[in-house]
């Protein structure tokens, strides 16, 4: 009881501890956004989105043009491009 009256009559401590907890709300709402934005847009897949389809990102698993050992050669390039 008495470290809670210490706290409240402490204006100094109680605004501090707002600051902190607004900053790191915001900091992991960030984090969040920027890990939700990269991502494979596919439900459920958490993998990085490294190849877009359209106005979605994909990752290699789940894109239909990207072959299934992952590498890219010139030739599925050149497909794409015509």
């Amino acid at each position: 009881m008495i470290l809670a009256l210490t706290f409240w009559s402490q204006p100094q401590v109680f605004t501090d501890s707002w600051v902190e907890l607004a900053s790191t709300v915001t900091l992991i709402a960030f984090v969040i956004g920027v890990y939700r934005h990269l991502e494979c847009h596919k439900t459920g897949c958490h993998r990085l989105g490294r190849f877009t389809h359209g106005r979605y990102k994909l990752c290699r698993v789940h894109h239909p043009n990207v072959p299934s050992d992952g590498r890219i050669t010139q030739e599925h390039i050149n497909a794409v491009e015509h």
